[in-house]
């Protein structure tokens, strides 16, 4: 195989190849995103050409992080309304630029240059509220292809690049370098040439620039890819300190806010991989409780739990979303009452199954790439069974009473164990489920985890009524 330098040489090994990013679904969202005088309809044209696409976005408008009321979403028109153009336009998008890329059976390097895409297009798309200006809706697509010519190059299967992308990994600062000794040309500049051939929208020609003035969308995508290439080192690094300073100055928020919304961010990411269904880029997704590294306060206050159901409060007063609100409650009842591990799991009633969607605590990241219970395996007896015949909170003690935890195996949990039913309608949607991993869990912690439950119940109620 001939070495390829240079950017004539490699433009030229791209255009020959038909590479994923070619997807006519892909470049003719870029193009919509473009045009101010483009309609719902233009959308809903090009999702319903594809049978497998308009049942996957149906899939998607009617899971609980997008429609917790509930209510049955037919149509693409309806999801339209009622996600909004923006939101669904992104959503057409990532999937189908990600599925194009998953198709067969791809390397591990493709995948994580699939989930840092994804990712920093999750910590961009979270600026955009605090901007001015327009284009800003478009910054969740920017950000996503920010990085095409890697996944471009990636694609080509040339051993080079893999050299080169490790080397990068080991110093991202010294990609521009690292890009001439290996690839001979600079990625920004191959990048600025693809999306110009792909047409792939002006935002993300400006942010591969990255003026010194750039706009405060194009600081937004940048900012995103800039998080997405070193949260890994975790909060403390001298390069997140930096980015989450860069993050308060653009969004004019306190830079801890900025911590804990790049924190949040970085796990609202596996959920939305998870309800696009490509849990394939959660392993490669950056799990909180291991980038955090948070500094022990000499004293932790003793109403910490509720500090933070005030701030639950505060966010379903500000009208905040289902996914930000559960969030916050699960972060109330891990850190807040000092439970170890606490988890929201989704009922699906077409398919029967239990899945894991929102989680926080140690070794709970993969819970929603590797945790699946089948409702219809269940026996009688066991936990999970019992639970769901009585749809009661249960407190579950092993030191008291040994019983037979069955499907809740797969969790790991030797200790104590939480369970109470989110309902709507007196019909079970979801579960709460919490535990002490080995050890026991306290009667105050039992009323926490009910009251943030309850609180759950109220907001779907809600949500249903409106």
């Amino acid at each position: 195989m001939t070495e390829i330098r240079g950017l004539e040489e490699w433009m030229t090994t791209l255009a020959e190849q038909e590479l994923p990013t070619l997807n006519a679904v892909v470049r003719e969202i870029c193009e919509l995103s473009e045009n101010e005088k483009c309609r719902a309809e233009d959308l809903t044209k090009i999702i319903l050409r594809d049978a497998d696409l308009t049942s996957k976005v149906l899939k998607i408008a009617n899971s609980v992080h997008y429609n917790p009321s509930f209510a049955s979403i037919k149509t693409v028109s309806r999801a339209i309304v009622h996600l909004g153009f923006d939101n669904l336009r992104n959503i057409t998008l990532a999937t189908t630029l990600i599925e194009n890329f998953l198709k067969g059976k791809p390397k591990t390097l493709l995948i994580q240059s699939l989930a840092r895409s994804f990712h920093a297009a999750v910590q961009a798309k979270a600026m955009v509220p605090f901007l001015d200006g327009d284009k800003k809706e478009q910054v969740f697509i920017a950000a996503l292809l920010r990085n095409i010519s890697e996944l471009a190059l990636i694609s080509t299967g040339r051993k080079v690049v893999e050299n080169f992308i490790e080397a990068r990994d080991q110093d991202p600062q010294a990609e521009h370098s690292l890009a001439l000794e290996y690839l001979g040309v600079d990625t920004s500049l191959l990048s600025r040439h693809l999306i110009k051939d792909w047409t792939l929208g002006d935002l993300l020609s400006e942010a591969c620039e990255n003026h010194v003035h750039s706009s405060a969308a194009a600081r937004a995508v940048n900012l995103g890819n800039q998080i997405s290439t070193y949260i890994q080192r975790g909060m403390k690094s001298q390069e997140m300190q930096k980015i989450c300073q860069q993050t308060a100055n653009l969004c004019k928020i306190s830079l801890d806010d900025a911590k804990k919304q790049i924190l949040m961010m970085a796990d609202e990411a596996s959920v939305i991989a998870k309800i696009y269904g490509v849990e394939v880029l959660i392993s490669s997704l950056p799990d909180p409780a291991l980038i955090e590294q948070k500094e022990e306060s000499a004293v932790k206050p003793d109403y910490l739990f509720q500090q933070q159901l005030n701030q639950i409060h505060k966010a379903m007063l500000a009208g905040d979303d289902f996914p930000k609100i559960t969030q916050l409650s699960l972060a109330a009842l891990h850190e807040g009452s000092g439970i170890s591990r606490v988890a929201i799991l989704v009922v699906d009633h077409k398919s029967k199954m239990l899945d894991v969607r929102y989680v926080v605590g140690k070794g709970t990241h993969l819970w929603r790439q590797r945790i699946k219970i089948n409702l219809e395996q269940l026996h009688k007896g066991e936990l999970l069974h019992e639970f769901l015949r009585t749809q009661q909170p249960l407190w579950y003690q092993p030191s008291s009473v040994q019983k037979d935890i069955g499907a809740l195996q797969m969790m790991g949990a030797t200790g104590a164990i939480f369970l109470a039913p989110l309902l709507l309608n007196k019909r079970l949607m979801a579960l709460a489920y919490a535990d002490a991993e080995t050890g026991v869990l306290s009667a105050r912690q039992f009323e926490e985890f009910q009251l943030i439950a309850n609180q759950l119940n109220l907001m779907m109620r809600f949500s249903a009524s409106s």
